[in-house]
């Protein structure tokens, strides 16, 4: 824990038990905390008297990256006359980083014969990048102390127990504590790309180093937060039939994702350099609730969204119940109901038409050709599985034809007398005859005629006798055939030849 602004108090550490205390002058301070593995808070503060605070700090999930613009090698090295002046470079976080955290910077100085004699004390510090045209700003750490080695290695400066958060541009700072002759020289990269991200401090302003000096060699190490994963495939409320499935997402590289059903760990997966992942996992029967976590050194993050998906390897339960098997129907279409349940049931379709379904039941009426024709009814559900029920009836909508009816001719009968009456129709059919007598009530003689049969005495033909009663009296009675097939169709025919029953024509 350090105050932000005054470098003169020193920071200090928590004990064993978290308890901390600063001592400074009466005055408003801003108190930075950090510490290792966790994001560092600020608050602010009138010191007026004693005052007591409370933090509480959230961990830190984070993977390594390297931050720098040289080309790791020396071509000459850079000394101020005077200390206190500064060196910085601009760094910026990978694509698609907003935040990071700073574990340290290394620093590569000269050998022992730059300066002569030299020495090895600097100091480090860290600024955002809200100056005049993105120039260091506002300083957010440090200074923290560093030794220099002159002997051609990286100097690693450990900020790791710092805490320090930066964003996504932000500048690392060396620091001269010393004068010329007892401070080390900073290297610089004179033959690599120049960067333009070289800021010094001197006279006590910023301004960007002359082009010709290169790019001085600082690099940050930071830790770039690892992010909750995010499950991307499959969709949540998933139903599938299949037992294994695909599970697919993105998180932050060079992490382990660890993929969980519920509570129970099902398997891990390695992301690619882009932050994808993928792993084939399999699935119980019911509900699956599937989560995941990233890992890295520095600890888990928390959980996903999670993504539901159901296994269901259950075909639906289907009847049909009208029309029967094997019905003969005389229509153009036809109502096709039946049951159908399922947990996930998806649609009914019968002969490819979506059927309305309630309360487990469905229906569709379908059209129909003359025929045989066959019944398809397939219920499907969400996951894929099927079941299909098939039923044949016949059509027929078409009524018989009635050719040769006899009699022809009118025929005279007398009390005993018969008159055969006989016709050609398709076979099997049900036969019967009427005689309608010339009654001025239509309508009542409709009502109460009987209906007689006639026998089918070949295939096709048919024949049937009639006799006359001493009751019977009639000029021009009329001889009606009525045929009906299994399909329900009826077909009528009025025979030519008229009867004049115990009457003269």
């Amino acid at each position: 824990m350090y105050i932000l602004e005054d470098a003169a108090v020193k920071p200090v550490q928590t004990d064993e038990n978290g308890k901390y205390s600063i001592t400074a002058y009466e005055n408003s301070y801003t108190v930075k905390v950090g510490a290792k593995g966790y994001y560092s808070s600020e608050f602010t503060v009138d010191l007026k008297g004693d005052v007591t605070k409370d933090i509480e700090l959230d961990p830190y999930i984070g993977y390594p990256g390297e931050i720098g613009y040289d080309d790791g090698t020396a071509e000459n090295a850079y000394a101020f006359y005077d200390k206190g002046n500064a060196v910085a470079v601009k760094m910026t976080l990978d694509k698609g980083q907003e935040k990071a955290m700073l574990k340290g910077g290394i620093f590569k100085f000269w050998g022992a014969d730059f300066p002569d004699p030299g020495g090895t004390d600097f100091a480090v510090e860290v600024y955002d990048a809200s100056g005049d045209k993105g120039s260091p700003g506002k300083k957010i750490a440090g200074p923290f102390k560093g030794e220099a080695l002159r002997n051609g290695e990286w100097t690693d400066v450990d900020l790791s127990e710092e805490g320090i958060i930066v964003g996504k541009d932000f500048y690392l700072v060396y620091v001269q504590t010393n004068d010329m002759d007892h401070s080390p020289g900073l290297a610089s990269d004179e033959d690599g790309e120049y960067s333009g991200r070289n800021f010094q401090f001197t006279d006590g302003a910023w301004s960007k180093t002359p082009a010709e000096q290169g790019n001085f060699m600082i690099r940050a190490l930071v830790d770039y937060e690892v992010s909750v994963p995010v499950i991307t495939s499959p969709k949540d409320g998933l139903v599938t039939n299949q037992k294994k499935v695909v599970i697919e997402g993105t998180s932050s590289p060079t992490t382990t994702v660890h993929l969980f059903n519920g509570k129970e760990e099902i398997g891990t997966a390695e992301t690619a350099e882009d932050g994808t992942f993928s792993k084939e996992i399999e699935l119980q029967k019911g509900e699956n609730v599937i989560t995941a976590k990233a890992s890295a050194a520095s600890g888990t993050t928390d959980a996903s969204s999670p993504v539901r998906i159901v296994l269901d390897q259950t075909k639906p339960r289907l009847s049909i119940d009208s029309p029967e098997d094997g019905s003969k129907l005389n229509k153009e279409t036809v109502t096709v109901k039946g049951t159908v349940s399922d947990d996930n049931l998806d649609s009914v379709k019968v002969n490819g038409k979506k059927a309305t379904v309630e309360n487990g039941q469905y229906s569709a009426r379908i059209l129909l050709d003359n025929g045989k024709n066959e019944i398809k009814v397939t219920a499907a559900d969400a996951a894929g599985n099927k079941t299909t029920k098939k039923r044949p009836i016949d059509v027929n909508f078409e009524a018989p034809n009635i050719t040769n009816l006899k009699p022809d001719e009118d025929r005279q009968l007398k009390t005993g007398e018969t008159v055969k009456i006989e016709f050609e129709s398709s076979a099997d059919l049900e036969a019967v005859f009427v005689i309608r007598m010339p009654l001025t009530n239509l309508k009542t003689a409709a009502q109460n005629v009987t209906e007689l049969p006639l026998r089918e005495v070949s295939k096709g033909k048919y024949e049937g006798y009639w006799t006359a009663t001493s009751a019977s009296k009639a000029k021009g009675a009329e001889i009606e055939v009525i045929v009906r097939d299994d399909y329900g169709n009826e077909a009528r025919k009025t025979a030519k030849g008229k009867l004049y029953i115990n009457e003269k024509p």
